[in-house]
């Protein structure tokens, strides 16, 4: 069974109005669900962009559910990851593409832990070489 490391759109997915029911389903089915410090960096910047109090505090409530349900499961940044990320961002670059800083650390996030990268965005990662998983078509 494989283990997978969900980026920033798959986990921001449950609270949207109408989330997919794909991705419900791939989440709720999936036993072996992990996280990066980065995806918490992410919605923890988009919850404090909310203009709108009350839905920054949902929002907030919402993230500290998600530190809860993933807690022992939240991988920091070490420095493997980091050396990881680097080198992943230069082969980007040397084939003319562009991987942008979190996104090559939640990449090498999962290659170093041996974790499928689930995640909407799969054009950004399929060039690296690694294992890759949408929840959105299954």
């Amino acid at each position: 069974m494989a283990s997978y490391l969900l980026d920033t759109n798959v986990i921001s997915e449950l609270v949207r109005p109408h989330p997919s029911p794909a991705v419900l389903s791939f989440l709720s089915e999936s036993p072996d669900l992990w996280l990066s410090v980065i995806a918490l960096h992410e919605i923890s910047f988009g919850a404090a962009s909310v203009a709108d109090a009350r839905r920054q505090t949902k929002l907030e409530t919402w993230i500290e559910a998600i530190k809860a349900r993933y807690r022992g499961r939240i991988i920091g940044i070490d420095g493997s990851i980091a050396e990881t990320a680097g080198r992943l961002r230069g082969y980007a670059s040397s084939r003319g593409r562009t991987l942008a800083p979190l996104d090559s650390l939640i990449a090498a996030t999962a290659a170093t832990c041996s974790h499928v990268l689930a995640t909407r965005n799969i054009r950004d990662f399929d060039y690296l070489n690694m294992k890759l998983h949408d929840p959105w078509t299954g």
